[in-house]
């Protein structure tokens, strides 16, 4: 064995550490017992190999008592600049001279024996009398076990991770969510099923917008992704989405309470595509972007159009005024600089600005991979309630946004 902590892992008690470790007792089940700290959840179960315990957000890995020592140690100064390692070995050491935490000292409750591939997330829809939700006019099954119905006839969503690994549920409250019991969906994404040919794959910002979009279009052949956290683990699970489905182009239709939070959204979400290409800062007053120039033909025309916006501003502050005011145009316009081999942008919290530059980026530098589609109320669940059915052709052409 190249690691001689790991012997203790069948002989400690998972649940007397993770509360010397901090974690507040959550609940307890015959199942398992859950345990939290801040946002994080871990279960401990029993398994026919010991006690095990997985996080909310990977329930596809079970881990030991080592794993919990490890990342806590890690994390933990301590009165001495010991290295990690002699951290590790000290505690340990400190365990088998005082016998702490031992299962034959430690008399814990005795959990009912699971196999490694439990996850108590399985079995919510029972627990919360969850029930399937008919969506209307879903005649493919696009949405079939992927909404339920909770008691209070409240709307709840599956989320899944990159292992295609459930890790919890989102519920529809009002114009919120909220998060049933351990549910962790920060590494996890809301989606419909995958049809047998696939025609479209429309990327949204919760899967009641999703509901919306569907209701207003009723597109066929169509997966519907939705995600409330933009995140890097988010994006890699769109990436992995989209290549499956072998689309050319992904259609991006994110909203917010605003459209400006729209427009961030969708900024916010190619700085994860597009990895360290992109880059987005939120300031005070403007957005800082850096972003690698890739092609010549593509930075030329991009700092066309910036250019073109930046004088149609001028020209319009000029007709109602006499004189310019360069500091206040200079404030509002969108200011594009190199630094090396990297392209630096003062991007301001103007609508105008903000759909312009995402329009004039997209089109010159992802206008292959991605499409971007905007309702024209703040979002797609409004627009819905006060358009009904789309009665035209080609709504993907119809609602791309353009400037």
């Amino acid at each position: 064995m190249n690691n001689k902590w790991r012997k203790w892992d069948d002989l400690l008690d998972l649940n007397a550490l993770f509360k010397y470790s901090g974690f507040e007792p959550s609940r307890k089940e015959s199942e398992f017992h859950s345990y939290k700290m801040g946002k994080d959840h871990a279960m401990v179960i029993q398994t026919e190999e010991g006690q095990r315990y997985y996080k909310a957000s990977r329930p596809e890995h079970k881990l030991a008592a080592f794993d919990l020592v490890l990342e806590q140690l890690s994390k933990t100064e301590g009165s001495t600049k010991l290295g990690l390692w002699s951290k590790i070995d000290a505690f340990y050491t400190k365990l088998e001279e005082k016998g702490l935490f031992l299962l034959e000292q430690e008399k814990s409750d005795v959990l009912e024996t699971k196999k490694k591939t439990y996850n108590h997330f399985e079995g919510m829809t029972a627990t919360h009398s969850l029930l399937p939700y008919e969506v209307v006019n879903d005649d493919e099954g696009q949405f079939a076990g992927k909404v339920f119905a909770d008691t209070k006839g409240r709307l709840v969503f599956p989320f899944y991770n990159l292992a295609n690994t459930l890790t919890g549920y989102v519920v529809a409250d009002g114009n919120g969510h909220s998060l049933l019991g351990e549910s962790d969906i920060s590494a996890s994404v809301w989606f419909s099923n995958v049809p047998k040919s696939i025609e479209h794959l429309v990327v949204l910002r919760s899967p009641m917008e999703a509901l919306a979009f569907h209701g207003r279009f009723q597109l066929r052949n169509a997966v519907y992704l939705a995600f409330l956290d933009i995140n890097y683990d988010t994006a890699k699970i769109l990436v992995r989405i989209h290549k499956t489905t072998k689309l050319s182009k992904m259609a991006l239709s994110l909203t917010g309470r605003s459209k400006i939070e729209g427009y961030i959204h969708d900024l916010m979400l190619m700085s994860f595509l597009n990895d360290s290409k992109f880059l987005v800062r939120v300031g005070k007053d403007h957005l800082g972007i850096r972003f690698a120039p890739e092609t010549d033909k593509a930075l030329t025309n991009l700092f066309k159009e910036i250019k073109k916006f930046n004088n149609s501003l001028a020209q319009e502050y000029l007709g109602f005024n006499k004189m310019p005011d360069q500091s206040l145009l200079n404030q509002h316009s969108i200011v594009l600089t190199r630094e090396k081999d990297m392209i630096l942008c003062r991007l301001p919290f103007d609508v105008n600005a903000l759909r312009y530059f995402l329009w004039s980026y997209y089109r010159n530098y992802m206008g292959k991979t991605i499409e971007i589609i905007k309702p024209v109320d703040v979002n797609w669940a409004k627009e819905l309630e006060r358009s009904g059915i789309y009665s035209g052709e080609r709504a993907m052409e119809a609602f791309r946004m353009a400037v």
